[in-house]
Formats: structure tokens, sequence, C-alpha cells
């Protein structure tokens, strides 16, 4: 059996075995209920952002990296997460696949972190020194993004000394620590308090310096800025704000002494999918061409009517599928 594991099979917390009870069952269902809520709009905004008239611009291929890596971790915090409570998965019952979901969870988390930095640098460059921007984001260039955030991903799995982490089903609830040298209890993981101290530390330090410089161009230039630009940095700050925020809370609900919480997990959990289902909603309500181009495919079209002339007889002719409509209703 593996370690953190009481010898009736359950999963330990603080010492203590946490069995399986109708609250796991009850968490659950409620983050699967949570993945529909939140992928579902994700899943919408990655479809638009994807539409070419959106990818000549080198921010929108940064928010599809960033949208990828919410689905994602969606995917995780919500759905596989949910799975596991509903089933009563641990590494104590199930084994390593759950030890190797955690590092997944971690890996993912990581990469995000640094594609919403690297998003946040673009903002931010758009207004101090644009050259600078087009020399690193312009064209095809956004794409190599990709690569420094799984490098960094590599970087802070590999320098991890014993990562340990386990789920617990029935209080809905990751921890990511490692472990210690005798295997008998979970210490902290200073990877991951850095990574969430540093993420929130930069974000709010280059949106912060962003508004500020944004507030004075739009004083000295008034319109003549382009509006695209200065609504996407918007948005793009209020999902750094949030991020950070749950980066933040994150750590605080994790390492401090309060994990005998009832509800702990559930509050970790949804604070976690917040900040990736919530940007969503945020471009979606914001932003107009997003919107357009996500709710295009469940909008009717409307009936055309072509009239044409034969032989100095008018005729006028529907779309077939309207005629269809018309002969199914009689």
């Amino acid at each position: 059996m593996l370690p953190i594991c009481s010898p009736t099979g359950d999963p330990l917390s603080n010492d203590v075995p946490v069995p399986y009870t109708i609250r796991g069952l009850l968490i659950g269902i409620s983050y699967l209920i949570g993945y529909v809520v939140t992928a579902g709009p994700q899943l919408l905004v990655l479809f638009a952002i994807l539409h070419k008239h959106h990818l000549q611009y080198s921010c929108y291929k940064l928010m599809i990296m960033v949208s990828f890596y919410d689905i994602l971790n969606l995917t995780e915090a919500m759905f596989i997460s949910g799975i596991f409570s509903v089933f009563n998965w641990s590494h104590c019952n199930l084994g390593y696949p759950v030890l190797a979901v955690g590092k997944s969870i971690l890996f993912i988390w990581f990469a995000y972190c640094i594609t919403s930095i690297t998003l946040a640098i673009n903002r931010l460059l758009e207004f101090v020194h644009r050259p600078t921007s087009e020399f690193l984001f312009q064209g095809r260039r956004a794409w190599i993004w990709f690569f420094p955030a799984w490098v960094y991903s590599i970087t802070m799995e590999c320098t991890t000394t014993r990562p340990f982490y386990i789920y617990i089903p029935d209080k809905g609830e990751w921890s990511f620590y490692e472990l210690s040298d005798d295997e008998q209890k979970l210490v902290e993981n200073p990877n991951h308090i850095t990574n969430n101290t540093m993420k929130s530390v930069v974000i709010a330090s280059i949106y912060g310096l962003m508004l500020i410089i944004l507030k004075i161009k739009l004083r000295r230039s008034g319109a003549t800025m382009s509006q695209m630009e200065i609504m996407l940095s918007i948005q793009a700050f209020i999902i750094g704000m949030l991020s950070m925020l749950s980066s933040l809370g994150f750590v605080v609900l994790s390492y401090l002494p309060i994990s005998n919480f009832l509800l702990i997990g559930p509050v970790e959990q949804f604070m976690w999918a917040s900040v990736h289902g919530g940007s969503a909603y945020i471009y979606l309500f914001m932003n107009k061409s997003v919107r357009n181009t996500a709710l295009a495919p469940f909008r009717t079209k409307k009936k055309t009517t072509v009239v044409k002339s034969i032989a100095g007889i008018t005729i006028s002719t529907v779309p077939l599928s309207s005629a269809t409509a018309s002969a199914s209703a009689k």
C-alpha cells in the first residue's frame, strides 16, 4: 500500500483517516455539474478565437494557448476530480494513476501560469513599445511562446524533490505536497508555493503598470488608439486579477492550518475553476467579436426569397430547407 493511507485503505488527512461517505458523492456530482457550466462556454470561446479573422492578431494566438490550458485545467479540476469523488478513487485504492493525474495537474498549471504572464507582457508592450511587441509576437512568432511554458513546467516538475500529489474523494480535495524522507507525512512543496506567489506578483505588477500607461496614453491621444487593443487589454486585466486571487487563495487555503474546515476541498476546487471558467464568460459578455463568432452556429438563418423572371412570368422561390419545412408543417 502507498504511504498516507490508513490500515483500512482510506486516505489520511493530518494523520486522520477520511472514510468515504455520502458527502463525497455529493461533492463529486457538484464538480461534474461545475464542469458542464464552465467548460461548455470555454469551448465556445476557443472555437471563436480559432476563427481566421481573429488569428491575424498576435494577442488572439496567445489567447488560444490560454484557452487551451483553461479547458485542461477545468477537465482536471472539475471532471476528473468529480469522477474520483463519485467512484471513491484515491491513491489508496487506485494506486499510481491518481499520483500521475496529480503531476499532470501541476504540469498544466505551471504552463498556464507562464502563458498568462506572456499574454500580460504582450498587452503591456502594445502600449509601451509596439515595435518590441511586433518583434516578439507578430505573425508565427507568437506560437513560439508555447515552448517556454513547457520548459518551465518540466523544470518545476524535475526540481520537485519527492512529489506526492494525492486526492481525498470524501473531501473533494487535492494535496500538492512533497513526501517526507521517512514517507510518513506530507511536507510543503516549495515549487508550488513559489510559482503561485511569483505569478500573482508578476501579473499584478504588469497589469497595474499597463493600466497606468493606458490611462496616460488615453489622455494624450484620445480616440487615436485602437479600441480593440484597449478592450482586449481590459478583458485580459480582469482575467489576470481573477487568476491572481485564485492562485493566492489556493496556496493560502492549502498551507494554512485550516484544513479541518468541512468544505475546504470544494472551496479550493471552485476557486481554481473560477479563473478558467470565468474567463470564458468575460470574453462572451465583453468581447463582441468573440461572442458573435461563438454564437453564430446557434443562430437561425433568415429565409431568403429569390425572384426570377422567366418568359415574362415572375416566379418566387425559397430555399429547399424552407420549402421542406413548410411541407412538413402541412
